[in-house]
């Protein structure tokens, strides 16, 4: 058996730390800053169509928009899962923040 002496183990370490630094926070940034603005969105346009604003549109697919009446609730929904997409991208970006500092 080898011992993990050496420096591969120091190697990979640094190059997972570049890894996080190059490709996940710049994603995890970007994510976490648009899902929490369009969670912030989506109710207050939900709001605004259901009181009659025309130029908001709520389309489930391109044949199929959802109906005034449920323009609120669907807005709703819709920020409530981005909020809660927010919340968990905002611990995995915490995350490797914390394994960076290590």
């Amino acid at each position: 058996m080898r011992s993990s002496s050496g420096p591969v183990p120091y190697l990979l370490h640094y190059l997972s730390k570049g890894f996080v630094i190059l490709f996940a926070l710049p994603v995890l940034g970007t994510w976490l800053v648009g899902s929490f603005v369009c969670a912030l969105m989506a109710p207050i346009a939900g709001l605004l169509r259901t009181f009659g604003v025309s130029a908001v549109g709520m389309r489930l697919t391109p044949s199929y928009s959802v109906p005034e009446a449920l323009s609120l609730p669907f807005g709703l929904l819709v920020g409530f899962l981005l909020a809660l997409s927010f919340y968990y991208t905002r611990r995995l970006l915490r995350k490797c923040i914390a394994f960076i500092k290590e």
